[in-house]
């Protein structure tokens, strides 16, 4: 299969000097057969070609739909992707409602929406052969429903688990900050590992933009919604969770 359903761009052809393709193709969903969500979503992937180089760059949207009848507490999803003179690159994409409340059977979601690596690659003036097919692929690897029940592998899942418990105690003390100002100076200093502390940021902008007031209630609010869940968390521990 060479770029099905793919929409094809060319800006400029004139390969002797700069030229630029654009390609955008549907995401295909390898998931497993009784995969309890469907993915849908486009690629796009920009290959701007030098005398002896070409650099490549892409953005991508992915969406899901819980297909079950039970409400979902974390996905976890490997996608793929490369353009035709790129290297692949898989992105670990782990949607947590742990904090935020379940997504409810039939229900759509956003799961990822980002920028692909920039990359730049050798290539040489008088090679007018064909190019790989782009790539966008993903595949759903686990799944938890708010009963408890899951569906796929607990290997990749077992650090989105320990990782709650860190951000579990992180807004445990940040709820209990004594006065706004000692909110703002908790809130403001890093936590281990990188991974809980890009969560923190949703609650910093919130600060930033609404104020302290606004983040303390998000805060509290995001500790009730995971008052039940937190009653089987594990002790808190460092994780690292990795973007191949």
């Amino acid at each position: 299969m060479r770029f099905q359903g793919a929409i094809l761009v060319p800006l400029c052809l004139a390969f002797s000097a700069w030229s630029q393709i654009t390609y955008t193709l549907p995401v295909i969903d390898s998931s497993d057969r009784g995969s309890p969500v469907a993915i849908s979503g486009t690629a796009t992937f920009m290959e701007v070609f030098g005398p002896k180089s070409v650099a490549s760059s892409g953005s991508f949207r992915l969406e899901g739909r819980n297909l079950s009848d039970k409400s979902i507490l974390l996905l976890l999803a490997y996608f793929d992707e490369a353009g035709p003179n790129g290297r692949e690159v898989r992105h670990v994409i782990r949607v947590d409602h742990f904090f935020w409340g379940e997504i409810a059977p039939g229900a759509s979601f956003v799961l990822a929406h980002g920028r692909s690596r920039r990359q730049t690659s050798g290539v040489r003036r008088d090679s007018l052969g064909p190019a790989a097919d782009p790539k966008a692929e993903i595949t759903v690897q686990y799944v938890q429903f708010a009963d408890g029940s899951t569906f796929g592998s607990e290997i990749g899942a077992s650090d989105a688990h320990r990782l709650r418990t860190v951000v579990f105690h992180a807004l445990q003390r940040l709820d209990a900050a004594r006065g706004q100002a000692e909110f703002r100076a908790m809130l403001a200093k890093k936590i281990e590992p990188d991974e809980a502390d890009v969560f923190l940021e949703t609650f910093r902008h919130t600060q930033t933009v609404h104020g302290t007031k606004a983040a303390r209630a998000q805060v509290h609010t995001g500790l009730v919604v995971a008052e039940g869940p937190a009653q089987t968390l594990p002790t808190a521990q460092t994780v690292q969770i990795v973007q191949k």
